[in-house]
C-alpha cells in the first residue's frame, strides 16, 4: 500500500493528526493483510521526512528528478527548486 497526498489545514496543525491518520492507515493495513507500507516525499520536505521517520518509516532510495520529469512547472519549497523524491518504507510483517 501507498500513503498518498497526505495533508493537514494549517488550522488544525500542531495537533499530531497527521501521526493519526498514518497510525490509523498503518493499523488499517495490517488488518487487511498489506505486509509494507510505502510513501513517497519531496527531498526539501524536512518536517515530513521527520514526521514519517518519527512514525516508524524508513528511507529506502530517492528517484532523482521524479519532480523535474512529472511536473511542468517547478516547484519551491523551503527556499529549494524540488527535483528528488525520497521514498520511504515501514514493513508491517
Amino acid at each position: 500500500m501507498e500513503i498518498m497526498n497526505l495533508a493537514v489545514a494549517k488550522k488544525f496543525r500542531g495537533q499530531k493528526l497527521a501521526q493519526k491518520m498514518i497510525a490509523e492507515a498503518l493499523n488499517w493495513s495490517k488488518q487487511v493483510g498489506f505486509r509494507r507500507v510505502e510513501i513517497g516525499t519531496g527531498s526539501t520536505g524536512v518536517a515530513q521526512l521527520y514526521l514519517y521517520q518519527k512514525c516508524g518509516f524508513r528511507m529506502t532510495h530517492i528517484e532523482q528528478d521524479f519532480f523535474v520529469r512529472h511536473y511542468e512547472e517547478a516547484i519551491i519549497e523551503n527556499g529549494l527548486v524540488l527535483k528528488d523524491m525520497v521514498r520511504l518504507a515501514q514493513d508491517l510483517v
